[in-house]
């Protein structure tokens, strides 16, 4: 509506349903709206912004928060301009740019990110900003202490509120993972804690990956999540002090959500490099004989090993359980001394969608014969076979009498959405468009060869079309775009249509269906 006149006016919807006795007839209303004319422009004085969550994660989960709204509080409360929002890092959360909706990524990219709200003036006059802060992960932070003090993890979001939530029904359970073997253990058992708190820290600790398992019980289910690992550095007092600097890079191909520790689509034959610069930082303290440890994927081809720039044969590789292990010995490292390691490899075959993290770590002595241990921040990659994967379910039209049925004959329920008649992972890197056809081979048939009298249709909004020996499109997607799995709502998609007037023998009748997928001319 356009308002002619100043002042304010109060609107509200009805809606009624019509029955043939009037006083059953449900009538319903909705919330009352107010709209205010003003004659002339207000611009904003004051302007602050909040979020209705600090903290929402990266993985998705039925119990976790992947999404907030951030509010913008405008002085005067009659502003009439409008509020346009924005964020710095879309990596990490994008946001709409009218609503506020804040949606996390779901690549377990993790950081803080920086809300913007700009108020503008509908006189024209320059906009005012102001911004929130905003975290996005996976439920845990990385940890720093110095050996010998203890360490607390804590859970972040809505899942560390668990404790003030008295009708809930949950338990929380801590694992640590070992850096080098990857053996996992329970270290907290039975108390449903929201935080652990290490023993003191040995420089054994150092590397130590901490992760915490959520199950949550609420209406008759059960929901499970597994926060991120988050790594426990551990820091010496003495002796050197060793930092590893370490990337990870795919040359073969550029992802946009890539970063120096992760990168996203690797397929088979890739070109990917690890690098890593390690510093003895010590003033005082030197580390002699040390062992460069780096765990590769499994037949991962070392094309080449580079220190300093230069070219290394001084170098093992063996295989263990799921990875291997590249070592470079005999590294030393004076008072303030640094060596640059380039490792260049090629993926080997990559048959599913996988990741594989990669924690490095070099062990030596020092200058007393100590030993001396650190662990590099951990690598990923994240692997895919670049090709449309899928698998198709059977579909089920129950028992049907020999004659007289209904004319049209529905799917059994677990065919139904929100269950899927087709799975669909589209690990494809280059996404062309697709369309999506589908037959009927040939007609029901029972063992002893009778035929069923009826064949299957295709059932949309727009109509209906046989699928017996007729090829029909069923979905497709645009370039660009994914390829989504395909569910059917229960009176839509593949039915079966009877003849109800012939007799059917007894028996199990089955036919094949046809799936085709062809590419689409990009527009």
């Amino acid at each position: 509506m356009t308002p002619t006149e100043v002042g304010t006016k109060y609107y509200q919807q009805k809606t009624a349903w019509y029955m043939f006795i009037s006083a059953l007839s449900p009538t319903v209303w909705s919330q009352v709206a107010a709209v205010h004319t003003l004659d002339s422009d207000v611009d904003v004085d004051d302007l602050t912004v909040t979020t209705d969550d600090d903290y929402i994660y990266n993985q998705t989960s039925d119990i976790t928060t992947t999404s907030t709204y951030a509010r913008a509080h405008v002085k005067p409360e009659n502003f009439t301009g409008t509020i346009k929002w924005s964020i710095d890092k879309p990596e990490l959360a994008t946001i709409d740019e009218e609503t506020g909706l804040i949606t996390a990524n779901n690549r377990s990219q993790s950081g803080e990110v920086t809300v913007t709200a700009t108020a503008v003036n509908s006189s024209n006059s320059a906009p005012k900003e102001a911004e929130a802060k905003l975290m996005v992960g996976g439920g845990l932070e990385d940890q720093t202490v110095n050996v010998g003090e203890k360490a607390t993890f804590a859970l972040m979001g809505n899942i560390g509120e668990f404790e003030e939530q008295e009708d809930l029904n949950y338990s929380i359970r801590w694992f640590k993972e070992d850096p080098i073997t990857h053996e996992q253990s329970e270290i907290e058992i039975g108390k449903n804690s929201v935080a652990h708190t290490t023993d003191a820290t040995t420089l054994d600790d150092d590397g130590a990956e901490y992760f915490a398992h959520i199950e949550a019980k609420t209406n008759g289910k059960t929901y499970e999540y597994d926060t991120n690992k988050a790594k426990l550095h551990v820091l010496s007092t003495e002796g050197p002090t060793i930092e590893l600097d370490e990337t990870i890079k795919n040359n073969t191909y550029d992802n946009n959500s890539d970063t120096e520790k992760t990168i996203y689509d690797v397929i088979s034959q890739d070109k990917v490099v690890y690098n890593s610069t390690i510093t003895n930082t010590s003033n005082g303290a030197r580390l002699k004989d040390a062992t460069y440890t780096v765990p590769l994927r499994s037949d991962t081809k070392v094309n080449k090993v580079l220190i300093d720039g230069e070219e290394t044969n001084d170098y093992s590789v063996t295989s263990g359980s799921g990875e291997d292990d590249l070592k470079i010995k005999n590294l030393a490292f004076g008072i303030n001394q640094s060596h640059e390691i380039e490792i260049q490899t090629t993926v080997s075959d990559v048959n599913s969608r996988e990741s594989f993290r990669s924690n490095a770590h070099i062990e030596g002595t020092d200058d007393n014969g100590n030993t001396v241990k650190k662990s590099g921040d951990t690598r990923t990659l994240n692997l895919i076979t670049n090709k449309l994967e899928y698998q198709v379910n059977d579909i089920d039209y129950g028992t049907i009498k020999p004659i007289g049925n209904e004319k049209v004959i529905y799917r059994q329920d677990e065919t139904n959405w929100p269950n899927n008649i087709m799975n669909v992972d589209d690990m494809r890197r280059s996404k062309s468009g697709v369309q999506l056809y589908l037959s009927q081979a040939a007609d029901f048939t029972d063992d002893s060869g009778n035929v069923l009298q009826g064949h299957l249709k295709y059932y949309d909004d727009d109509g209906e079309a046989d699928l017996l020996n007729n090829s029909i499109l069923v979905s497709n997607s645009t370039s660009g775009q994914g390829m989504n799995s395909l569910s059917w709502r229960a009176d839509k998609g593949v039915l079966l249509e009877m003849d109800n007037r012939m007799m059917n023998a007894s028996g199990n009748y089955h036919t094949k269906l046809n799936w085709t997928f062809v590419d689409s001319l990009d527009e």
